[in-house]
């Protein structure tokens, strides 16, 4: 389906990098894969057979607290801080933080995404209640235009999907570099995410795991996945990610996925960041945590909840838009009405669910206008280098036009394809 290369250098043995970027959105830096960049004591030992719900809370409550001390007072004091406001829980406990530490004419939130989204509308209800400056990006207007993201491209350190880093870093060109900027990158990992109830103790079956989380739909088919994962046995370097206080799926999402994919996209190079999950009085707290306390944010959950209980009344975009600490049958009537609402507040052309990611990628590129436009146009210029079939490219457009399947990740990370090799980075 796609060439292999010649290439002497290669890093990728059993398939082309083509092949394993367009099935993962992103290429993983097996050689770099390690967990010495979470910046923790993994000697520290704290609670070791403790299994008290309310020392646990009262700990992390003290890290976290440390933390924000921490990492604002390394900063300069007149600083003007800017915050990516979401309806989700990393955002949020980095706002109560700020707030706590900081005056309010100091702290800036900003929003990207589309109105009736959960995201987009719980930052805005967030942050007039608590009476801080928002700012927000409203990407159904968005003009998507090619020489931008060709910039984009070129600033990243990794070659990832480039309209995911592209949104992001809108908020770094539009504030400039006088300002504090504010990531929850690696919050929600290292809290619980991607935790399978059970964790996998064989090698093969973390990987198995791994690469079948999230991988882009109606791409490949398991002949492919399986030669994904003989690859990533044989080269991870496992001595550098293995650790005691993390399970080998822990391990293997920290130390490349997270390490590969997430971080490009949400730290822009050459500007202020401040990554308060990543400092050793966080890490040297939530590395200790028992593994069923992680397990549903159980832990973190509780943890927000106490530090800033105002912020928790608000709601959460992974609560179906319901309050923080919402029973199961909250949740559930959050995702009826959020099943219902674009069919009855039609406040985008495309019905997006409420809980659409910046914007409802699958229609926009269904209808005319400059997403579509540019999409196509990198997409027909990828297929003159001949690397991958033309046949199949028509036949992932086509398809995805005419309903046959959700195709627009596999678009807009062909289209990054070729936006990544226009720089270089591929």
């Amino acid at each position: 389906m796609i060439k292999q290369e010649n290439e002497t250098t290669m890093t990728y043995q059993t398939s082309s990098k083509y092949e394993i970027f367009l099935y993962l959105s992103y290429l993983p830096q097996w050689q770099e894969a390690n967990l010495v960049w979470l910046n923790c004591d993994f000697d520290h030992d704290l609670g070791i057979g403790v299994d008290d719900e309310a020392w646990w809370v009262k700990q992390g409550v003290l890290a976290w607290n440390k933390t924000m001390q921490e990492q604002v007072a390394s900063t300069d004091g007149k600083a003007i801080h800017v915050l990516p406001l979401s309806g989700g829980l990393d955002s949020r406990i980095i706002l109560g933080g700020l707030l706590k530490n900081l005056p309010h004419s100091q702290i800036v939130a900003t929003t990207y995404g589309i109105p009736g989204a959960w995201d987009f509308e719980i930052a805005k209800k967030i942050a007039r209640k608590v009476g801080i400056y928002h700012e927000t990006f409203d990407l159904t207007n968005e003009k998507w235009d090619l020489d931008n993201l060709v910039v984009a491209a070129s600033h990243l350190k990794y070659p990832v999907n480039v309209y995911q880093h592209y949104v992001r870093r809108k908020i770094n060109e539009y504030f400039g570099r006088e300002c504090v900027y504010w990531t929850g990158f690696m919050g929600d990992a290292l809290a619980g995410s991607y935790l399978p109830e059970t964790p996998n103790v064989d090698k093969r079956e973390a990987v198995k795991r791994f690469v079948n989380t999230a991988p882009t739909p109606n791409y490949k088919d398991r002949l492919f996945q399986g030669a994904l994962v003989d690859e990533m046995v044989d080269q991870c370097p496992w001595e550098r990610l293995y650790n005691r206080k993390f399970t080998l799926d822990q391990q293997i999402d920290m130390g490349v996925r997270q390490y590969s994919l997430h971080q490009p996209i949400v730290i822009v190079n050459n500007f202020d960041f401040k990554t308060p999950f990543l400092t050793a009085s966080w890490g040297n707290f939530i590395s200790n945590v028992p593994y069923k306390w992680l397990l549903g944010f159980y832990l973190y959950k509780r943890i927000i909840a106490s530090c800033y209980p105002e912020l928790a009344g608000f709601p959460v975009t992974s609560n179906a838009g319901m309050p923080l600490l919402a029973t199961k049958y909250l949740v559930l009537i959050g995702k009826t009405i959020g099943r219902i609402q674009p069919y009855v507040v039609r406040r985008d052309p495309f019905r997006s669910h409420p809980r659409t990611n910046y914007i409802n990628w699958a229609e926009s590129l269904r209808h005319d206008g400059p997403l579509q436009e540019t999409v196509y146009s990198t997409i027909q210029a990828l297929k003159k280098r001949r690397i991958i079939a033309a046949t199949e490219i028509d036949h992932w457009w086509t398809s995805h036009q005419n309903r046959d399947g959700d195709y627009s990740l596999l678009l807009t990370n062909l289209s990054s394809l070729e936006l990544l090799l226009q720089v270089g980075l591929i």
